[in-house]
């Protein structure tokens, strides 16, 4: 049987173990709070496709109204008229 020999961990390798422990923890902790701002969850994402294409629907179903809108033109000859 083959045994294998224990090195203990010196001060500064400690310290640089659990200086890096801290960060991660810290750095996870920001992500998982910023992490509904930075990604959005999709269930809202598919929420407000429903919404659209429900409301896309909706206006689709009612007749639309063309409005034509005609600029009227100025009539030049009775101007003539009621100016002599």
């Amino acid at each position: 049987m083959m045994w294998t020999k224990v090195r203990h961990l010196n001060h500064s390798q400690k310290q640089r173990i659990t200086n890096n422990l801290f960060v991660a923890v810290a750095v996870g902790a920001v992500l998982t709070v910023a992490g509904p701002a930075l990604l959005p969850c999709p269930a809202y994402d598919q929420n407000d496709r429903s919404a659209f294409l429900e409301d896309q629907k909706k206006q689709s179903s009612t007749k639309k109204k063309v409005i034509v809108v005609v600029k009227k033109r100025r009539d030049t000859t009775s101007q003539q008229q009621s100016s002599s």
